[in-house]
C-alpha cells in the first residue's frame, strides 16, 4: 500500500472520533403537545438518567402543569430511562471503528454500518417503547444528534470503502506487472 494511501486510511478514524463528540447533541426528542420536554444524548441515555432530570425552565414548569392533570405524565418523567443496554452497542462499534481504522479498512467499514444500523434501530425501538408504555400523549422524533451521527457514519463508510477500492486497484497493478 503506498504511504499517501496508508496515511488515508488512518484519517478515516477521524470521523468516528467526531461521532465521539457528535453524541453529545441530542439522540431524540420526546414531545407532548408539540412542545420538546425531554432531549437526551447518548451518554444521558447511558448514565439511565430520568427524563425529568433535562428539564428546564417553560418545560418543566409545563411538565408540572401536566403532572397535574394526567398521573401518567408524573410516573413516566420519573422512572429512569431503562435504554443504556441499548445504547452501548452504538458507542462500542464506533470506538471499535475508530480503531480498526488503523488496521483494516473492511473491519472499520463493517463497525460504521452497525452502528449506522444500531443508531436508528434504537431510535426505532425507543419510539416503540414509549408507545408500549401506554405513552401516547408522547411523541418521539429523531433529533440533530442522530442525523449529524449518520452523516459522520457516511462519511466513515465512504472513506473506508474508497481505501478498499484504491488498494484493491494497487494490488491487481502490482500483480500486472
Amino acid at each position: 500500500m503506498k504511504p499517501d494511501l496508508k496515511l488515508f486510511q488512518k484519517l478515516c478514524s477521524f470521523p468516528f472520533l467526531l461521532i465521539l463528540l457528535a453524541f453529545l447533541f441530542p439522540l431524540v426528542n420526546v414531545s407532548c403537545s408539540e412542545k420538546v420536554v425531554a432531549d437526551p444524548n447518548l451518554y444521558q441515555l447511558v448514565a439511565g438518567v430520568t427524563p425529568e432530570s433535562f428539564l428546564e425552565g417553560k418545560e418543566k414548569s409545563a411538565v408540572e402543569e401536566m403532572k397535574k392533570k394526567e398521573p401518567r405524565v408524573q410516573e413516566f418523567f420519573e422512572q429512569p430511562i431503562q435504554t443504556s443496554q441499548a445504547v452501548i452497542p452504538i458507542l462500542g462499534a464506533v470506538i471499535l471503528g475508530a480503531i480498526f481504522a488503523f488496521v483494516t479498512p473492511l473491519g472499520s467499514l463493517a463497525m460504521a454500518l452497525a452502528a449506522f444500523v444500531s443508531l436508528w434501530v434504537f431510535i426505532h425501538n425507543f419510539t416503540l417503547i414509549v408507545i408500549s408504555q401506554h405513552y401516547d400523549f408522547l411523541t418521539v422524533e429523531p433529533a440533530v444528534g442522530a442525523y449529524c451521527i449518520s452523516f459522520l457514519l457516511a462519511i466513515a463508510i465512504a472513506m473506508n470503502l474508497t481505501v478498499i477500492i484504491k488498494s484493491r486497484k494497487q494490488k491487481k497493478l502490482k500483480m500486472d506487472n
